[in-house]
């Protein structure tokens, strides 16, 4: 029987003073993330806090495990705010806070039952950074609750919506609904007409600005890849700009050394170009939160899941990785909640819950009820935590590369590399660098290698091999960055001139997959002294294979 008699959780007033006291005994030493606590800041400032159940979490030591961004933005703010405190937690759970998966701007609109949701969040991103001044897509966006506020203060864009798909496929959706935000402020009957001009050309002169926006825009589709935010947001502002003064255009064009276009006799932005505050309404509603902590069964979860309500799409392969840790009792009570409003309806928690039912395993959690429906679109939107942020805060080195090839070796000695949406949680791939702790080791003989195959590719490659044979292993990756004194039909030769001449001919890489198997075919055909004249790996058609076997 499951007792948590040594969990205390109490809805706090945390002070300035209080926040700074906690964050001098903080456990770990992880960046926080800045763009939420800005916000965090930002709400406590202009009183609108909510109380929406995310903890923040300390350790049976009293050391704080999960909350810094919220304290720090209590600290810059110097405004107290409320939250739910939860205590006792045991510290090694910390890799695991935060590794639930978290909510994007396009799930809360989606969520909310907005029309084409990611869209929608993508215009809002643009419209955010035009409307304050700065380029669009040239920094990381600010937090959802931010791009939020933005469709609150202007509920018109949603009426952009439709008019941009007139504008797809050659114009993102996202662009053509802030491009035709901000002309139709400006010249509505206009604004209609451009885009439809746009989707379905009626002028003939090829200097018609629509027709020259068309023609840039059919050039980069056709060139594949990712069309930059950033160029085509600026050629469709010039495009605009003349097209509503009613002037040809013999060449559009935009470089990063121009100033960014502006929309002309644009009109005010309201608040947010003005940075005026916006009024405080602060609302407490602790009083209503009822917390406890308990085990939540199979049937517990599968009642509790009847009354989730609109809610995202869950992610298959989110529920198999947390019911993987449910199924082998890694799962741990970390402090982190399921959420329930007042009218009973599940807020958040659904994957978890799904993976109990799929599991056919309890798990541990701390159930708040009571909360406020309207705190809905602020749960789970912070910077989820990733491995390596958990591997810094263990001490660590290349973090971000020995998380990557400790994901790598998971997937490689699981059999899933050829496996679709395949994703190891935090807590396996600690198991997977206890298992194989010369994994550090491996990093060191793939660094050179890393614009060709991948660093973290090289390094899952470089321990298995070196678990076989791990002077040849070494030797095999010193000759594949050399490429010295490789005779003509030398495995490693093969390898080496594949992937140097897929990278500089098309330069991309490799699919991931198909690196890594004629990676394994070069090391087997190289450990059995067969020379080699065609290295290939056939993924489709009749003739497919199947990731050859480390040998």
């Amino acid at each position: 029987m499951d007792t948590f008699d040594h969990i205390e959780t109490k809805v706090e007033r945390i002070t300035p003073s209080l926040a700074a006291a906690m964050l001098a005994r903080v456990a770990g030493n992880g960046r926080v993330d800045k763009i939420t606590q800005h916000e965090f800041e930002r709400d406590m400032r202009e009183g609108r806090w909510l109380l929406n159940g995310a903890p923040i979490i300390f350790s049976e030591s009293g050391h704080v495990l999960d909350g810094r961004a919220r304290l720090h933005a209590c600290v810059a703010a110097n405004m107290p705010f409320e939250s739910l405190v939860v205590r006792g937690i045991a510290h090694d759970t910390f890799e695991t806070i935060d590794s639930v998966r978290k909510r994007t701007l396009a799930d809360v609109l989606s969520i909310r039952q907005e029309k084409h949701g990611r869209a929608l969040a993508s215009a809002l991103r643009i419209i955010r950074a035009y409307q304050s001044g700065a380029v669009p897509g040239a920094s990381k966006p600010p937090a959802p609750m931010a791009l939020l506020s933005v469709l609150e203060e202007n509920p018109s864009i949603r009426d952009s919506v439709l008019p941009g798909l007139r504008g797809m496929p050659l114009l993102p959706h996202g662009c053509a609904i802030a491009i035709h935000y901000f002309a139709s402020r400006i010249d509505a009957p206009k604004a209609d007409q451009f885009l439809s001009e746009l989707g379905n050309p009626v002028v003939v002169d090829e200097n018609c600005p629509v027709n020259r926006l068309r023609e840039v825009l059919s050039r980069l589709r056709g060139q594949g890849g990712a069309r930059r935010q950033t160029y085509v947001i600026a050629i469709a502002i010039k495009a605009w700009n003349s097209y509503r003064r009613g002037q040809t255009i013999k060449q559009l064009r935009y470089s990063p050394e121009e100033k960014f276009p502006r929309f002309e006799t644009e009109p005010d932005w309201g608040p947010l170009s003005r940075t005026v505050p916006l009024p405080a309404k602060t609302v407490s509603n602790s009083h209503k939160i009822v917390v406890r902590v308990a085990m939540i069964t199979p049937d517990m979860a599968d009642a509790m899941l009847a009354d989730r309500g609109p809610n995202r799409h869950v992610a298959a392969s989110v529920i198999n990785k947390y019911a993987r840790d449910m199924a082998v009792g890694r799962w741990k009570l970390n402090g982190q909640t399921i959420k329930i409003a007042s009218d009973g309806r599940l807020l958040d928690g659904q994957h978890r819950l799904e993976a109990a039912k799929k599991a056919k395993q309890p798990f541990p959690a701390i159930i708040v009820e009571g909360l406020a429906s309207g705190v809905f679109s602020s749960l789970d939107i912070g910077r989820r935590r990733a491995m390596s942020d958990v591997l810094r805060e263990r001490g660590e080195i290349n973090t971000i590369i020995l998380a990557s090839s400790l994901r790598w070796l998971w997937m490689l000695k699981n059999g899933v590399v050829l496996a679709a949406n395949s994703s190891p949680t935090n807590s396996e791939l600690l198991d997977v660098l206890d298992a194989h702790p010369d994994i550090r080791l491996s990093l060191r003989h793939v660094a050179a290698i890393r614009d060709i195959m991948g660093s973290g590719i090289a390094a899952a490659l470089h321990r298995s091999f070196a678990e076989v044979d791990p002077v040849r292993a070494d030797e095999f990756f010193d000759r594949l960055i050399d490429g010295v004194q490789l005779a003509e039909n030398s495995p490693i030769r093969r390898l080496r001139e594949r992937l140097i001449k897929a990278r500089t001919a098309n330069r991309v890489r490799l699919p991931e997959a198909e690196r890594m198997a004629i990676s394994i075919k070069a090391w087997n055909a190289y450990r059995e002294e067969r020379p080699m004249q065609l290295l290939l790996w056939r993924n489709k058609g009749l003739a497919r294979e199947p990731l050859p076997t480390v040998k």
